[in-house]
């Protein structure tokens, strides 16, 4: 059960409505934070904050700013004026309800806001790739017109180059005057061109065109025509890298510093008395790892013990006895807040409430109780000491830790 935040600070103007909650020690990175038109909430475990305002709020100008000690709500007003209180008065049943419509709202909106943000995604690459296609179109039609101007310089290189050829071959010199009756055609003669003028008749021999062309350009050149080799075989490469316990890549100039804190780590872990590498098959079971960590409590060697208890829970397992006794191990360290989350978590997996875990879930209020008042949270500390004293009435060492608990709190409030 969450911890009420009770002893927040807030102030208003007409427009601006500021809010500040304590963290109470937890750090900044747990902090969820929900928001709607009329209802903040603030949970960082075991804490929980929230309230049901007492008018509307614009949630879009709204802002929430998260410090290593508080958390600060700067909401705007939409109606600019003085609120009479900061909570709506509301029964707990309508608190029930508007919870329940203001979630309700809150998914609807978030899946309005996938659907329009998928739409404008869609909408973005619908268009890069028109964008790609015209780029590419237009990329096309140039090298077409390259490749037709090419073309065309071509062809006029070639026919310019057909007609200065005719031009040459009727510009040479021809024969004189032939008179028709002694014209004789021998084999080479290709034809015969007749030109009238003033009723006079001239003949002139146009010699046959020959294309001689060099040897050099009739000898045939050897090719050497090799055969296409066959496909290669298909085959499996099976890489293996090499284990690495660093995230950063390998280099050569940190190897001695690197093998340096590996060898600190092993000495350190074996210091303890317990080193996961070192475990048997059959001794990575839960059970036996709990029980390990029973015995290394018992001598004092709590690391040891919060060792043991890690890999267990590492490996899956959800016994609220692991969390319960990792939760005193770290006590026993001095890391009170580590040790205020496995005692909630084991609460949390002591479900259903049977005699069975009945002086278990005792235990487990009694232990958190202390934390938190060593943490200087006497009120719910006292909560949970009542939790305690609850379940086993009969307990003596409980009651005079909660008549403690009890004095704590009394003089807390005469010190404010």
């Amino acid at each position: 059960m969450p911890l009420i935040v009770k002893d927040f600070v807030w102030k208003q103007t007409e427009e601006l409505l500021t809010i500040r909650v304590p963290l109470k020690g937890v750090s900044s990175s747990s902090v969820d934070i929900f928001t709607s038109d009329n209802y903040v909430k603030a949970s960082y475990s075991p804490f929980l904050f929230e309230v049901f305002l007492f008018s509307n709020i614009n949630e879009k100008t709204s802002k929430c700013t998260i410090s290593d000690n508080e958390i600060i709500f700067e909401l705007y007003k939409i109606i600019p004026k003085m609120w009479e209180n900061l909570t709506a008065d509301i029964s707990k049943l309508e608190m029930l309800q508007k919870r329940k419509e203001i979630i309700e709202k809150s998914h609807v909106k978030t899946e309005e806001d996938r659907k329009l943000k998928k739409e404008k995604l869609s909408a973005l690459q619908r268009l890069s790739v028109q964008q790609q296609i015209d780029q590419d179109s237009k990329m096309r039609q140039v090298i077409d017109d390259k490749r037709n101007a090419a073309r065309a310089k071509a062809m006029n290189e070639l026919d310019d180059w057909v007609i200065n050829n005719k031009i040459e071959e009727i510009n040479k010199p021809c024969k004189g005057p032939l008179d028709l009756d002694k014209v004789i055609f021998n084999e080479t003669d290709a034809g015969v061109e007749i030109d009238v003028e003033d009723d006079s008749i001239q003949k002139k021999v146009v010699e046959p065109i020959k294309n001689e062309m060099k040897s050099t350009n009739l000898k045939s050149k050897s090719i050497d025509v090799f055969p296409m080799p066959l496909p290669r075989n298909p085959g499996t490469i099976t890489i293996n890298f090499t284990h690495r316990d660093f995230p950063t890549p390998s280099r050569e100039s940190q190897a001695p510093q690197e093998e340096e804190w590996l060898k600190k780590q092993v000495e350190a872990r074996r210091a303890t008395g317990f080193v996961a590498e070192d475990l048997r098959p059959e001794e990575c079971n839960p059970t036996w790892l709990k029980d390990k960590g029973d015995s290394f409590y018992k001598v004092g060697n709590y690391l040891g013990a919060v060792s043991a208890y890690s890999h267990a829970i590492k490996l899956g397992s959800k016994m609220s006895s692991l969390y319960a006794n990792r939760g005193a191990a770290h006590l026993g360290l001095g890391n009170l807040h580590k040790a205020l989350d496995d005692c909630s978590q084991a609460l949390d997996l002591m479900t259903p409430h049977v005699p069975a875990n009945l002086e278990a879930r005792a235990k487990c209020h009694a232990r958190r109780g202390a934390i938190l008042c060593r943490l200087g949270l006497p009120e719910p500390g006292v909560a949970d000491f009542q939790a305690a004293v609850g379940l086993m009435p009969n307990d003596i060492k409980l009651q005079q830790d909660l008549e403690h608990a009890k004095s704590l709190t009394k003089n807390k409030s005469t010190d404010d």
